[in-house]
């Protein structure tokens, strides 16, 4: 799908089609044998997002067929959960540690389907915010309550383009910058040209 100035996108297009296919991954890796990391909801997402191309990384009979065509997906694929479960370790030991050390804001930029919200063990008082396109975070808040799960932190969603002035957005909702906090831009920060990358910098407690 093209890339305009002024695009967005919902769960199955464009950049929400690349976070259903971390979630792919993330499903592949938690049902795998020997699991890095374990994310109850990364199937869920997937299953109700229905089949595309997101679905060669966490079905087997799909990633078979393609294997057929072109040998070397199967490694690819591999490749790729890998990567993903090993990233998203990463950043679960980094937000436990920061709450272990006090820190009771969590900013995740680029949310897509990241579920820390809803399974992560945080302290009591811990707030999170996600910041993402309306219909992305609408997609993820829905599918998770149709399954009946409930965040175990205060949830506070930011519907924003982040090529829009997301750091008014997210003091407005209530965040503090006087106090600390602990961020994630997953595979995000590469694509912010140098003004959103200071803006991350301005709107976070260095």
């Amino acid at each position: 799908m093209p890339r305009t100035d002024n695009d967005s996108w919902d769960i199955t297009e464009s950049v929400g089609a690349t976070a259903l296919g971390v979630a792919a991954a993330r499903a592949a890796e938690t049902e795998s044998e020997n699991p890095l990391v374990k994310d109850p909801f990364a199937r869920v997402f997937v299953d109700a997002a229905g089949e595309g191309i997101w679905s060669v990384f966490a079905d087997p009979r799909l990633l078979a067929q393609a294997a057929d065509i072109e040998p070397e997906v199967r490694s690819r694929v591999r490749a790729m959960i890998d990567f993903m479960a090993t990233r998203t370790a990463f950043f679960d030991e980094f937000f436990l540690g920061a709450a272990d050390a006090g820190v009771r804001q969590v900013v995740i930029l680029a949310a897509g389907l990241d579920a820390r919200a809803w399974r992560l063990p945080w302290p009591d008082g811990t707030v999170v915010y996600e910041l993402d396109q309306p219909k992305v975070l609408d997609f993820k808040t829905a599918t998770l309550r149709r399954h009946g799960a409930r965040p175990t932190s205060r949830l506070v969603t930011v519907p924003i383009d982040l090529r829009q002035d997301w750091p008014k957005a997210l003091q407005e909702t209530g965040f503090d910058t006087s106090k600390p906090s602990a961020w994630s831009a997953e595979a995000c920060c590469a694509t912010f040209p140098r003004r959103p990358k200071t803006s991350c910098s301005s709107a976070s407690m260095r």
